[in-house]
């Protein structure tokens, strides 16, 4: 594989902690399952890849000093992987969850 540039960003989200993490293969085929006050997308083995802080309600990961996400996620050319962001929501939406999160991406890793 070449040099790995993917960076991962979620917005719309509070100031608070955010996970992004990747999956290898997706929950009820894409349509996700309950999960706090959202739907998870990505299932299989999970894999958290970096903790970052929103700041005016977006993050991105990696930041400059992190490992690239095919490094911190383990993946080989060719590999699928879904790829959400979980963040803290303290405000009471479809449940009484203090966490959401984000759609997430597909991306196949290409050889």
């Amino acid at each position: 594989m070449g040099a790995d540039t993917l960076v991962l960003g979620a917005f719309g989200m509070p100031d608070n902690a955010a996970v992004y993490f990747q999956g290898t293969s997706r929950q009820a085929a894409g349509a996700g399952t309950t999960f706090g006050d959202g739907l998870r997308c990505a299932g299989g083995t999970v894999r958290r890849l970096g903790t970052t802080m929103n700041a005016l309600g977006s993050s991105a990961w990696p930041g400059p000093s992190d490992p690239g996400i095919s490094v911190q996620g383990l993946v080989m050319a060719g590999d699928t992987r879904t790829y959400p962001c979980w963040y803290r929501d303290a405000a009471t939406f479809c449940t009484s969850a203090t966490f959401n999160l984000t759609n997430g991406w597909l991306v196949r890793w290409a050889p």
